[in-house]
């Protein structure tokens, strides 16, 4: 018998330790594992120069190859990212889920959130829905580990949302092109 994995350091199956139930869910959305089935609305959703814009995370022109990468990710304990379904008729509308920022350290090391919505549904509050669920599964999958993300201070509508999940700059220079580094802190009278 094996010893039982502790959630604080154990990557080795990010998507597990982030969906034991498979899915996560909010009052309007569903928040399911990226499927290979997934790959080609997620090249069409990423692909929107509005979307593009504000997701400084992903390549651009975002691919099928870049879909099958980002949906292969818990098979190399590189993180995990979810469909995000209305819980209503199951449209996909975006995407949200976390980076292992060094898949290679054994520690808690840090995680990074990233979403993104298809331009039709900004404005709904879809996002700050779908990345507070992200956090609150983050967080209890994995209690030690520092929660960050990179955000172009020009993303304006991003930056606000971050700055009221809890993120605060000053966390070190971004690894991508214009973005600052947040670091996510608990607030002790928060539930996440």
């Amino acid at each position: 018998m094996s010893a039982p994995k502790d959630p604080g350091t154990a990557r080795a199956d990010v998507r597990q330790e982030l969906f034991p139930d498979g899915f996560g869910q909010t009052e309007r959305l569903l928040l399911e594992p990226l499927q290979p089935a997934d790959a080609f609305g997620l090249v069409i959703l990423t692909n929107d120069p509005l979307v593009a814009h504000g997701a400084s995370t992903l390549p651009q022109p975002f691919t099928i190859d870049d879909a099958r990468a980002l949906i292969a990710l818990p098979r190399i304990g590189g993180g995990c990212f979810a469909a995000l379904r209305l819980r209503e008729g199951g449209e996909m509308i975006g995407c949200a889920g976390v980076l292992v920022r060094e898949p290679d350290r054994g520690d808690c090391g840090d995680l990074e959130l990233g979403f993104w919505l298809g331009a039709p549904h900004h404005g709904r509050h879809y996002g700050a829905e779908a990345a507070q669920a992200m956090l609150e599964l983050a967080h209890r999958a994995f209690p030690r580990a520092r929660i960050v993300v990179e955000c172009p201070p020009e993303n304006a509508a991003s930056w606000r949302l971050l700055r009221r999940m809890g993120f605060e700059p000053g966390a070190g220079k971004g690894n991508r092109k214009n973005a600052e580094l947040l670091a996510w802190r608990a607030r002790e009278n928060a539930d996440a």
